[in-house]
C-alpha cells in the first residue's frame, strides 16, 4: 500500500554542539517512516526491526512506523518515490538511490553479507558443475548476491540462459520449498535468506559453498530531511546499535553485528554493479 507523503513540519531549536540530537525532531501528526528492503517476510522484518522502533520512538519522541513492500522492485519504485524517510536496503540499490534521488547514506551494517549455494540433502549437489543444464532458483534476483553470483558462475564456466535456467521464487523465504519440490537443483541465496529459512524447511537443506561475500545493507537519509535532521537520525542509529539495551535484541533476531560510518569512496564502489542493477529492477528484468 503506498503512503502518501504528509507536509511535515518541525519545531526548530538552536543546538549548542554539545547538545543531544533528539532536540531536533519534535511531535509531529506524520511518523518517522522507515522503508526496510523486503530482503525476507513481512512478518520476519517487522518483528526484527521493532526494538529499532522502540528506541527510536523513546529518544526522539515521535512516532515512528516500519515499512517495507511486496517485492524489491516495488520497494526501489517508493524508494524513488520518496515514500521514507530513512531506507535500509541492498548496497547496490543504495547506490541507485543516492544517484537517482539524492538520498544522503547514512551507514552500513555490519558484517558482509555471504552468497551462498544450497541444495536438498536428499538430492545434493557436489559441484557447481552439476548446474549445468539445470534450474537454479534465485531468492531475489536484484540482490547483490545474485549479481555476484551470476559473475561467480559465469567464471566457472556457466552462462545463465545458456548452461542453466533461472527461476524466480515469489516469497523471499520460499526458496527452500522450491528446492525440496523439485523445481530447481539448487538455490541462490544470502546467509541471512537461508536462516529466515523455517526450521522444518532448513532441516532438509544443505550448503554446497560459500561462494562470496558481498558488500552489507545500507541506511540512507532522504533528501526531504534537512541536514540538521540527517545528522540527528545518524547520531540516534549510531547509538542504538553502540549503547542501548534494545540493540541486543535487533542484532540477535537480524544476524546483523553493528552499524559503522560509510568509508570515503565506499558507494562508488557500488558502480561497477549499476548497469546490471537497473536491469534487473525493470519490469523486463
Amino acid at each position: 500500500m503506498k503512503h502518501p507523503m504528509h507536509r511535515r513540519t518541525f519545531c526548530l531549536t538552536m543546538l549548542s554542539s554539545g547538545m543531544l540530537p533528539t532536540a531536533v525532531w519534535a511531535q509531529t501528526a506524520a511518523p518517522l517512516e522507515i522503508g526496510v528492503l523486503p530482503n525476507i517476510s513481512a512478518r520476519t522484518l517487522l518483528a526484527q526491526y521493532q526494538p529499532m522502533r522502540e528506541y527510536l520512538v523513546r529518544e526522539m519522541k515521535r512516532s515512528v512506523q516500519i515499512s517495507t513492500a511486496p517485492d524489491w522492485p516495488s520497494f526501489h519504485r517508493r524508494t524513488l518515490g520518496l515514500e521514507y524517510d530513512l531506507v535500509v536496503t541492498a548496497a547496490n540499490l543504495a547506490r541507485v538511490a543516492q544517484i537517482d534521488r539524492g538520498y544522503v547514506p547514512l551507514l552500513i551494517y555490519a558484517p558482509n553479507i555471504k552468497g551462498l549455494v544450497i541444495s536438498a540433502t536428499t538430492a545434493p549437489i557436489r559441484s557447481v558443475a552439476e548446474l549445468k543444464g539445470q534450474t537454479l532458483a534465485l531468492s531475489n534476483p536484484q540482490s547483490l548476491v545474485a549479481l555476484r553470483g551470476m559473475q561467480w558462475l559465469a567464471e566457472n564456466g556457466l552462462q545463465r540462459d545458456k548452461d542453466f535456467k533461472v527461476v524466480n521464487t515469489r516469497a523471499d523465504d520460499s526458496v527452500g520449498s522450491v528446492v525440496l519440490r523439485g523445481d530447481a537443483i539448487a538455490a541462490m541465496l544470502s546467509g541471512g535468506e537461508f536462516r529466515a529459512i523455517p526450521e522444518a524447511i532448513r532441516g532438509q537443506l544443505q550448503v554446497l559453498t560459500v561462494f562470496a561475500e558481498v558488500a552489507g545493507f545500507v541506511a540512507l537519509a532522504s533528501p526531504r530531511l534537512r541536514a540538521i535532521e540527517v545528522n540527528s537520525l545518524k547520531e540516534h542509529l549510531k547509538n542504538f546499535a553502540t549503547t542501548s539495551d534494545e540493540s541486543k535484541t535487533f542484532f540477535s533476531s537480524s544476524g546483523f553485528t553493528g552499524m559503522r560510518d560509510l568509508p570515503s569512496g565506499w558507494m562508488e564502489s557500488m558502480d561497477n554493479y549499476l548497469e546490471a542493477t537497473r536491469r534487473a529492477l525493470s519490469p523486463a528484468g
